[in-house]
Parts: structure tokens; sequence; C-alpha cells
């Protein structure tokens, strides 16, 4: 592998109301869409051979005009989908605290080894994307193709934790907002960070970067 491109999906509907998004198949906000319009003409200067994402539609609707452009399949990888928050996908803060204030607050006070309520835990999603990215790395390994995978927040924070410490030691150390790029250099047989979090779109389409 020559070049790793992480990109993560535009803005949604579930970010736009604060939820927590993770397995719920929600689509893409009209500033979101607007913002992987930018997203895909920047991309047109790059050369990419292969797209994967998620399975989650958030993901093929951010990358799927450059695939379209590039003439390239997308390969959507079930790995890589964002945290299972069980009970609380798709609901807010608040409606959570109303709904299950135990777990609420449990939440907030337990450790990354908490488990959503008929989810996981970041240990359990870490292990997940860190194998389906091996599993890229390894399919690729004996070409110099530029890859690009497409997918969440917290996907692509455990992407960038394994690739550089083999654990998710770093993963908080990361914050990506929506439809942004991050570059790494894989040629030398190790990752060079070469962009981190680039905004391709315009200022005034940068919403909360925070939420998945």
């Amino acid at each position: 592998m020559n070049k790793l491109i992480l990109v993560r999906h535009g803005l949604t509907v579930d970010n736009e109301h604060k939820s927590f998004s993770g397995f719920s198949d929600c689509d893409l906000s009209q500033v979101g869409k607007a913002q992987a319009q930018g997203l895909c003409e920047y991309l047109k200067r790059y050369e990419v051979d292969k797209i994967y994402t998620s399975t989650l539609k958030r993901t093929v609707q951010t990358i799927e005009s450059y695939a379209d452009y590039k003439g390239l399949e997308i390969d959507r990888r079930d790995g890589f989908r964002e945290m299972n928050f069980g009970l609380f996908d798709g609901l807010n803060y608040d409606e959570i605290r109303e709904r299950y204030p135990q777990e609420a607050e449990n939440m907030m006070v337990s450790s990354i080894g908490y488990r959503f309520p008929e989810g996981e835990n970041l240990e359990e999603m870490y292990r997940r994307n860190a194998r389906e990215l091996d599993m890229i790395i390894d399919e690729n390994k004996d070409n110099d193709k530029n890859i690009l995978i497409c997918s969440h927040m917290g996907t692509i924070r455990n992407i960038l934790s394994h690739l550089l410490t083999k654990s998710l030691d770093i993963h908080w150390n990361f914050r990506l907002q929506n439809a942004t790029i991050t570059i790494l250099d894989m040629s030398s047989g190790f990752p060079m960070i070469e962009l981190m979090g680039f905004v391709p779109y315009s200022e005034d389409l940068i919403r909360d970067p925070y939420r998945s």
C-alpha cells in the first residue's frame, strides 16, 4: 500500500439532532450533502485505486459521487461501522437521561470498559475496526495502490490508534470534523501522517465535529 486516505462521512440528520449515531442507518443532512460535494471536488486531485466504506449508508452517500467519477466500485465492510450504542442509538443525551436515568449516570462515570446496553464497549469496537483494517492492509500488501476508507469518527480514531500504537491508547487524542480527510503514507512499511482532519469545503458548512 502506498497511501491510506481516511474520510469521515458528512453531517447526518442524527448529528444535527446531537444523537448517538452508531449502527442506526441515518442519511446525510442537506449540509452533509453539500460537504460531500465539496469533498468530492477536492478528492479529484488524488489517484485512488480502491474505495472501502462501512455498510452504513451515510458513508456510501458521502463518497459515491467520487467513486462514480473514478469509475470504482465501493467495497462495503461491516467491520468499519461506528460504535454499537445499542438502546442509545438514535437518541440524544437528554432523551437517554429521561428514558434510562441510571444507565445515563453509569455512562458518564464509567471507564472505556463501559458497554452500552445491548451494544458494545470501546475495546470491542476497537478490535472489530482493527481486524477489518488488518485484512485491508493484507489484501493490498503486495502493491503500491492508494486506498480510501470512508467511515466514522470513532472508527477513524481506532484506525489511527491501531496504526500508531497497536492499541486503543490514543483513541481520544483525535477529533475529526465531518467530511474531512486524513492521509497516511504507508510506503515505508510504517504509517507517516501527511494530512490530518483537512476540511475541503467552505467554512460556513462546518458543524459540530464531536458526533459520530
